[in-house]
């Protein structure tokens, strides 16, 4: 799954993003049965960007400077993110932010 979030990063093609976002959703609905709102990851694109936001169900990849605001619930997901600690972290509706690991584990709590 770490590398799956991942590669939405990794290229601006666009169907091939949606195509890879519907296996991710279909891969939590099958394993989890809760889908989250997003993912919050550093960003590999360089300057001026450092973080960006991935949102499964439009699609969206948003690339964030250091001194751009965040929205929430994403927002709190961006100190974990920085820390240099996770892969990326797991955003839900409610608030619930998961740390991902580079090795895939997820941090619960």
């Amino acid at each position: 799954m770490r590398e799956a979030v991942a590669r939405l990063d990794a290229g601006v093609d666009e169907a091939a993003r949606r195509q890879l976002a519907d296996w991710i959703r279909e891969e939590y609905t099958t394993s989890y049965g809760e889908i989250p709102l997003g993912f919050f990851s550093r960003c590999y694109l360089g300057p001026p960007y450092v973080d960006h936001q991935l949102n499964l169900f439009q699609v969206i990849v948003r690339h964030f400077a250091p001194s751009d605001p965040v929205p929430e619930p994403f927002s709190g997901a961006r100190m974990l993110v920085r820390t240099g600690g996770y892969a990326f972290v797991e955003v839900y509706s409610g608030g619930l932010l998961l740390p991902v690991l580079d090795d895939g584990t997820v941090v619960r709590p």
